[in-house]
This record gives structure tokens, sequence and C-alpha cells, in this order.
């Protein structure tokens, strides 16, 4: 009998062993103890507004149907990874806040040029001191940020950086991303975030190299649901789901682009020797000198198949042009087209820049919890987010570009 009863206990704390080795949840998690609400905002770059309507991403779809997604996501122009999501943290355009493209030169730094590979200027703060992102409002008025990843985190910014953040690191999957996020949030409320973000990356990388229509994106899209029903799990095991209000979001969408529709902008640079260009894509950017200038012009605008303007006379729609940091001739290519620096260079088939109002560019908007209303929206801007992110938390925001339409969204 004693050995019967020696066995069965033996038996019975290897199962209850095995059982916590098989838990997401640390075994001193607080569970049960949550209190303080949590607000959650999610990018899924490149993710294009129709991807949800593409039947495989069961964990998104249901997160729509329970609160209110956008039929339409506008961003702002221009319609890049970097001047959007900084745009979405501070409420201010890229005029205004300075992250006016991925890669930039500042005329009052002529021995620097920001570029997303260069660590240093990555982690600069003179390329980020015009825009003052969420978390440092929320770092002053007493409250705490976890942000994985987020654009401009990785800088002091004011002398603030969130609580918790990482390095980028492209290779880390959607569900390792998310993996790292639950363990910052499996602590006690004083010393858990607020605020905290969650960045993918993948459905953007495959539109790019495979265009928007390929089964890799779709592969991608797949994968970063899943991961959005790791992330719910593992906010239900924590004892948050009913704590957090999940805004996801993506910056711009995805357009295919083939060769055939690629201008050769070397072409319309020929004997002008201060020309030289900045950018390349569906939004090409050229400096040059003020003699230069109105012949560039005129050779540029003679091609229908973009449009191009003086930095200056920008349409006020895009509300572009006044930075120092937008080059002295700005070129947008219509849907569907792009520009290349010269005749042979790979056209990517998949692209992003083009007009805020093109359907290709309209990005996702989704947001879900105990603090929002269930209904529908057509159009949600990117600029007005920020107003909506400082309502949840109940802070003061700072001057910002965005209106206060998304209010209604939010329970009495």
């Amino acid at each position: 009998m004693k050995l019967f009863i020696k066995s069965t206990l033996l038996l019975l704390a290897m199962l209850l062993q095995l059982a916590a080795a098989q838990t997401t949840v640390p075994q001193d998690s607080p569970l049960g103890r949550a209190n303080k609400n949590l607000v959650l905002l999610i990018s899924i770059d490149g993710f294009r507004n129709d991807y949800l309507d593409r039947g495989i991403t069961p964990n998104l779809s249901a997160l729509a149907q329970q609160g209110t997604r956008a039929k339409k996501f506008e961003p702002v122009f221009p319609t890049i990874t970097f001047p959007n999501h900084f745009a979405l943290i501070t409420g201010r355009y890229p005029d205004n806040n300075g992250i006016v493209n991925n890669t930039m030169y500042d005329p009052s730094k002529t021995d620097q040029v920001f570029r997303l590979s260069d660590r240093h200027a990555i982690e600069n703060p003179l390329w980020w001191d015009e825009g003052t992102p969420l978390w440092v409002t929320l770092n002053k008025q007493g409250k705490r940020s976890s942000t994985l990843f987020w654009v401009g985190s990785e800088s002091l910014i004011q002398g603030v950086q969130p609580n918790d953040w990482l390095r980028y690191e492209h290779a880390l999957s959607s569900s390792e991303r998310t993996k790292q996020l639950l363990r910052w949030l499996n602590r006690e409320d004083q010393d858990r975030a607020d605020f905290a973000t969650l960045y993918f990356s993948e459905v953007d990388s495959k539109g790019h190299e495979f265009g928007p229509d390929s089964p890799e994106v779709n592969a991608s899209i797949t994968s970063a649901d899943q991961a959005i029903g790791e992330l719910l799990q593992g906010l239900r095991a924590l004892g948050l789901l009913e704590k957090t209000t999940l805004v996801v979001t993506s910056d711009h969408g995805m357009a295919h682009i083939t060769p055939d529709r690629a201008v050769d902008l070397s072409a319309y640079t020929k004997e002008l020797g201060s020309v030289r260009i900045q950018w390349t894509g569906p939004l090409a950017g050229f400096d040059t000198n003020l003699t230069d200038k109105p012949i560039l012009l005129s050779r540029l605008q003679q091609n229908t198949n973009m449009d191009c303007w003086a930095k200056e006379a920008i349409p006020a729609k895009y509300h572009f042009g006044t930075h120092r940091r937008v080059p002295q001739v700005v070129c947008l290519a219509k849907a569907g087209w792009s520009t290349i620096a010269r005749a042979g260079q790979r056209v990517i088939p998949g692209q992003h820049g083009h007009d805020p109002s093109d359907p290709a560019m309209q990005g996702l908007f989704i947001i879900q919890g105990p603090q929002i209303k269930r209904t529908q929206l057509d159009t949600v801007r990117n600029i007005d987010v920020y107003n909506l992110l400082v309502r949840l938390l109940m802070v003061v925001g700072e001057k910002n570009d965005g209106q206060d339409t998304l209010y209604d969204l939010v329970k009495e």
C-alpha cells in the first residue's frame, strides 16, 4: 500500500510539472491581479486593407467583427514606412515632425545621411527632435511604455526612451516578437506598461519581393494573423485581455508594378551637373541648384506617367514640401507606375509611395476592446489616430495635426 501511495504521489507530481511546463505563463505571473488598462498599438507593415477579405485571417477578422473596422485607412504622404509610423505616434505630418522619408539628406547636417541600414543615424537624436512620440508624453505624465518595435524608439527623444525597447531585428519572427512583448507585460500593474506597441514586418517584406497578389504574401498574412492569435491567447493567460484595447493598423498598402511601368529618371538629368537623385520608387526626389531646377522640372513634366513639382508647389492636400529635408524637386508616379535611377535597374514587383487616396495604398484599421463601441467606419486617417490614443490613455497630448473624429468610438 505504501508503495502504491508513493507511486501515485510521484505520478501526480510529474503530471503537475508537465502541466506547468506546457503553459506559456511563468509561475510567478500576476494572474488575476491586473487592474490597470492597457492600450496596445499594432502595426502590420504593408498590410493592404483588402487583404482582410482574402479569408485567411480568422483572428483579425474576429477582432473586426467584435469591434470596429474602417473600410479605408488613409496614410499620410508620403505613403512610406518611417513617415507613417512616426505620424501615428506623434500626430504630426512629416513636414512637421521631420521624418519625411526612409532616406533623408539634411542641409543643416551636410555630412550625414539618414538610411534605414545606418545604425548611427537610427539612434541619433538629431533626426528625431522635431516630433514628440507618445511614449515621451506618457513618461512625463507618470505612465509606462513598452515598444516592440516602433520607429523612433531606438533613439533618445527629448532625453526619453520607452521603458522597454529593443534594437530592431528583422530576422525576429512575428511569433517571437509577440512572445517578447508578452514577457514584458507579465508584470505587476505598477511595473507594467500602460501603452505598448507591436510591429510585424513580414507582410511588407514579402509584398516587395513577390508582389501583393503572390502566394508568398498570403503565407505572410497567415503568419501575422497566427501571431495575433498567439497574442490574444497570451493576454488572456496573463489576465490582461479584458483590460486591453487593441488598435491594429498598417502604415500603407502595396501596389503591383511591372517592369514596363518604371520611368528611367536618368534620361531627364543628362548634362545637369548639379542634379542628384535622392529618392526613387513611386515617389522620386531630386536635389539641384537654382540654375538647373527649372530645366529639370520642364523635362520631367513632359512625362504623363508622373506629376512633378518644385517643393514649394506641391499641392496643399499632401501637407508636404516645407521641411528642409524635402528635396528641391519631387515627382509622384501615377497609380501602377514607379521610377528607377537608371536604365536596367531591377523593378521591385511590390511598391508603395503613391497618392494616399489610391485604393492600393489603403492600410488596415481595426480597434477592439472594453472601451470601444462596435461599429463600422468608412475612412479613418492615420493622422487622427494619435488623438484617439491620447483619449484612451487619459493623458494630455501634444500639439498635433489630427482631429478628434475618432472620439465617438470610446464608450463613456
